[in-house]
């Protein structure tokens, strides 16, 4: 069997989806790259060019592909996938009659086989952010099922990357005031090999920020999902608030390669923090909200070494961009086109 054996276009509902993307006017190219494509490629083409629109500023077509892709999708993930970045675009949209559309999408995926696990992980991220904390654990459970069904003591000495949403996990359980159970206890020593391979060997209260060593550097950053909550408060730099979450991700990202190029010995991580733990620490300090000495001050107070939040800088080009896009790295804020 050769490529042109698993291209798109045979399968009726793949020229079902052709036809109601025909409808929107996208770019002919696009179409035939979409033609060319194997079925488990073509929905993350979609996805892409999805990216593309939303940081265009074009969200109703954005929306309008989405729509498209949950409709036909040409693999069993794709639908799931476009559904989680539907609800993102529309909880961000901040229109009213948007909520009841997110907690309907919100429900189809969490009823019982409206998951695989990577969406499940990556739905996870959204539901944490949002605060609810049993849907994002019921998600990482399905996540992790696959490893919850090994014994622990399998497990062990496993890296980090193959331990992500035990780790999602063991934090979500944590927060929700559950004791560690054996499965907490080997990812939790997973994620502390891998800052300690990556920082040298800490101590349990100790943090990695930007003044504790000089060849270690964190970068702050609100998460995507708090974006639009700072940009109203007034709490993101004018361009970073004129321009959206994408620009602010891609800046920061250019930040850090200058900064690395220009300190090649230093150590670089990056942390996605909410605006109610910066207002909360802020009050508690007498420091300004908006100031971004705070971040740094809340970080370096708040972010243990072992802390799932602190994300190695830069990642895998094939793994998930460290702003929280469902897109890889490269192909995200890791993408040449981003100098």
């Amino acid at each position: 069997m050769n490529d042109r054996d698993t291209a798109l276009a045979p399968g009726p509902d793949d020229a079902a989806m052709l036809s109601a993307l025909r409808e929107l006017n996208l770019p002919d190219q696009l179409l035939q790259d979409l033609l060319a494509q194997a079925p488990d490629h073509a929905g993350e083409a979609l996805l892409d060019y999805v990216g593309d629109l939303t940081r265009a500023g074009r969200i109703d077509q954005a929306r309008r592909v989405l729509e498209v892709l949950r409709a036909y999708p040409p693999a069993p993930d794709d639908r799931q996938y476009a559904s989680i970045e539907l609800v993102r675009l529309l909880h961000h949209s901040g229109e009213e009659q948007a909520v009841a559309e997110v907690e309907r999408i919100t429900a189809e995926l969490l009823s019982p086989g409206g998951l695989g696990a990577g969406p499940a992980e990556l739905l996870a991220e959204d539901l944490e952010a949002r605060g609810e904390l049993a849907d994002a654990l019921r998600c990482l459970n399905l996540a992790s099922r696959d490893l919850l069904a090994e014994p622990p003591e399998d497990l062990e000495g496993l890296e980090a990357r193959y331990l992500t949403a035990l780790i999602r996990r063991s934090r979500v359980r944590a927060q929700l005031g559950m004791e560690l159970d054996a499965h907490d206890e080997v990812a939790v020593a997973s994620a502390r090999r891998l800052l300690a391979e990556t920082y040298g060997d800490v101590g349990e209260g100790e943090t990695r920020t930007e003044g504790s060593e000089p060849d270690r550097y964190v970068e702050v950053l609100f998460s995507r999902q708090a974006f639009d909550d700072a940009r109203t408060r007034g709490l993101l730099p004018h361009e970073a608030a004129e321009h959206g979450a994408d620009a602010y991700y891609r800046a920061a990202e250019r930040n850090l390669r200058k900064q690395s190029s220009e300190r090649p010995e230093t150590r670089w991580s990056v942390v996605l923090h909410g605006v109610a733990e910066i207002e909360a620490f802020a009050e508690q300090t007498g420091m300004d909200t908006g100031d971004r000495a705070t971040a740094l001050s809340w970080s370096e107070a708040e972010i243990a070494a072992h802390d799932p939040r602190l994300m190695p800088w830069p990642p895998q080009r094939n793994e998930a961009c460290w702003c929280g896009s469902t897109r890889k790295y490269k192909k995200c804020c890791g993408s040449p086109s981003n100098r």
